[in-house]
């Protein structure tokens, strides 16, 4: 579908005013309704074409983000609720959105539904930002003529996921704030205070510097002096590792595996990986979704290397007529109640909901043990903190003591 720039005079229906703008849009006719959604009555609408408006349309990385695609899709929700159709409800959520980058990726799912396309096959269109399992139970939705309860059932699935990568994304900020936080402090003492002693010592020979003071001086000192080495060898220490987690399988396999096995945070990682394997497969098993294909879309969801391995070979058992459960068995990335439940699920043909019940108990378990972690986390926070500030207090009060002593 293309998207063309469009040049408005419009009369504000709030205060008479007459304003103008340039839009985008696949039509002069969907100017108009967007302007209209915007309080304005069209005057004058026209075509223009303009370089930099086309060098605006190009974006990079996921535009529809988690939380902007659960407030579209509740949108969607209560729009077919009221009973307005598909096309109309698609056209209404492209013109009321502000945001042009969302905006034009709505006007493409409304022109590819308004050719009789199916919302799932719309969707496809856009694979950053509508994600497998959407697209797999709007699949279904269709298919059954009750699209209103698969859109309910998979934001109830976005939310609660959204919810918990919130919590765990702050519990792990957490430490990273203050570790950052305490060592910009400590190196802006080093480089820049601390060296003023050491003129105030070169004074006078006989003075003798604290061995703390000297330790600070002497790696502000490195710090200063090899400045450009340590800037470029954090730089490509970075990107070589942003390139070696992308290219290679291997170093995926070796971060996933340290992330488990981390003090503290590993128990996190492990229950936010178990709590998704649940989630998405209960999902799709419960709307009829078949086995691999719902193993599959699991698959796209992980981002732990560790994980999508193990999918991998429940596939590969599903494949071989046996029980997915047995990938999961004896792993070390893997509750053994999670297995228990999976392969009771699996002999007493109630897969789906045995999933929903561990989706619900991982969801509730993670959401404790977060709490618990943050409250553990904090008080060690506190004693690195309060250790560094002693420290440098020490570092930057025992010179003035020691040079006045020796006085």
């Amino acid at each position: 579908m293309k998207i063309y720039d469009y040049k408005y005079r419009a009369r504000s229906l709030k205060d008479g005013k007459i304003k103008k703008g340039i839009t985008e849009a696949p039509s002069k006719a969907m100017v108009e309704k967007f302007l209209i959604e915007q309080s304005l009555k069209p005057i004058e609408v026209f075509q223009q074409k303009s370089l930099f408006q086309q060098l605006d349309r190009i974006t990079f990385g996921k535009v529809l983000k988690d939380r902007d695609l659960i407030f579209y899709l509740k949108q969607m929700s209560s729009l077919l609720t009221a009973g307005v159709k598909l096309n109309e409800a698609s056209e209404i959520l492209a013109t009321q959105q502000k945001d042009k980058a969302i905006r034009r990726i709505l006007y493409g799912i409304y022109y590819e539904v308004n050719s009789g396309e199916t919302l799932a096959d719309s969707y496809k269109e856009y694979p950053k930002e509508f994600p497998d399992i959407l697209i797999s139970m709007v699949q279904v939705g269709e298919k059954t003529g009750d699209l209103k309860t698969a859109i309910k059932q998979i934001i109830t699935y976005f939310e609660t996921q959204y919810r918990l990568q919130n919590s765990i994304k702050s519990t792990m900020m957490m430490p990273m704030i203050y570790l950052s936080v305490g060592s910009l402090v400590a190196v802006f003492l080093m480089v820049a205070v601390m060296p003023q002693f050491e003129g105030m010592f070169n004074s006078m020979p006989s003075a003798k510097m604290p061995t703390i003071t000297r330790f600070f001086i002497d790696s502000g000192n490195g710090i200063k002096n090899n400045i450009l080495g340590i800037t470029i060898g954090i730089i490509a220490l970075i990107t070589g590792f942003i390139v070696a987690h992308k290219k290679s399988k291997t170093f995926q396999k070796f971060v996933s595996y340290l992330a488990i096995k981390m003090p503290i945070f590993g128990k996190v990682v492990v229950l936010n990986n178990l709590s998704r394997i649940a989630a998405t497969l209960s999902q799709m098993l419960n709307n009829h979704v078949p086995l691999q294909e719902s193993l599959a879309t699991t698959y796209d969801v992980l981002s732990n290397r560790i994980y999508k391995d193990l999918i991998i070979q429940a596939q590969k058992n599903v494949n071989a007529g046996e029980y997915m459960s047995h990938a999961f068995e004896g792993h070390y990335g893997v509750e053994v109640v999670f297995t228990r439940m999976i392969s009771v699920g699996e002999r007493t043909g109630e897969l789906g909901q045995m999933l929903k019940n561990l989706s619900t108990f991982y969801d509730e378990d993670s959401e404790i043990k977060i709490d618990r972690l943050k409250k553990a986390i904090e008080p060690v926070l506190l004693i690195f903190i309060f250790a560094l500030i002693t420290v440098m207090m020490l570092a930057v009060m025992l010179p003035s003591l020691s040079f006045t002593q020796q006085l």
